[in-house]
C-alpha cells in the first residue's frame, strides 16, 4: 500500500500497532475460554449428553476465528516491522535514525510503542511542544528523502 506521507505512514503503523495488541488480548481472552469448552464438573448429571455435533462446531468456529485473528495480527505486524526498518534501517546506524538522532526514536514511542505525546516527551528528555516540532521535521525529511534512501540512512548529499 502507498502512502502520501511519512505522517501517513506511520499513522496506518500506529493503528497497526494498536489493532495487533488488541487481538493478543482477544487470543490470550480465547485461550482461556478454550479452556472451558467441555469441561465437566464432579456433580452428577440428570441430563442427556451434550451433542458432540454442537461441540465439534463451536471448537471449529473458535479455531477459524483463531486463525483469522492471527493472520490480522500478522499483516498489523508486518506493517510495524516496516515502520521500524524505515526507522531504524536494516543493520546499526541506518535508517531515520541515521539521519535525526532521537527524533526517530520519538517517533518509535509515540507511534509504534503507543505512548501519548506527553509519555513519549518524558521518555526522551524535552518539553512535549519540542517533541513534536522535531517529529514534524523528521517526517518532512523522509518525505523529501523518500522511503528507500531513509532506510539506508542516506541522506541528500550520499545518494548516488
Amino acid at each position: 500500500m502507498q502512502y502520501q506521507s511519512a505522517r501517513e505512514f506511520f499513522d496506518a503503523a500506529r493503528a497497526a500497532a494498536r489493532e495487533s495488541r488488541a487481538i493478543r488480548l482477544q487470543l490470550a481472552a480465547m485461550e482461556q475460554r478454550t479452556m472451558a469448552i467441555g469441561s465437566g464438573g464432579f456433580e452428577s448429571r440428570v441430563h442427556s449428553t451434550p451433542d458432540p455435533d454442537r461441540m465439534a462446531a463451536r471448537v471449529a468456529a473458535l479455531a477459524d476465528r483463531r486463525v483469522a485473528l492471527e493472520q490480522r495480527q500478522a499483516e498489523c505486524d508486518a506493517l510495524v516491522d516496516a515502520a521500524c526498518r524505515v526507522l531504524y534501517g536494516t543493520d546499526d546506524g541506518r535508517g531515520l535514525y541515521a539521519l535525526v538522532g532521537w527524533p526517530a526514536d520519538a517517533i518509535w514511542h509515540h507511534y509504534l510503542a503507543l505512548h501519548t505525546w506527553d509519555e513519549t516527551a518524558r521518555l526522551v528528555a524535552y518539553s512535549k511542544q519540542h517533541v513534536r516540532r522535531m517529529v514534524a521535521a523528521a517526517f518532512d525529511l523522509a518525505d523529501a528523502n523518500g522511503q528507500m534512501w531513509t532506510e539506508l540512512g542516506r541522506g541528500f548529499a550520499q545518494q548516488e
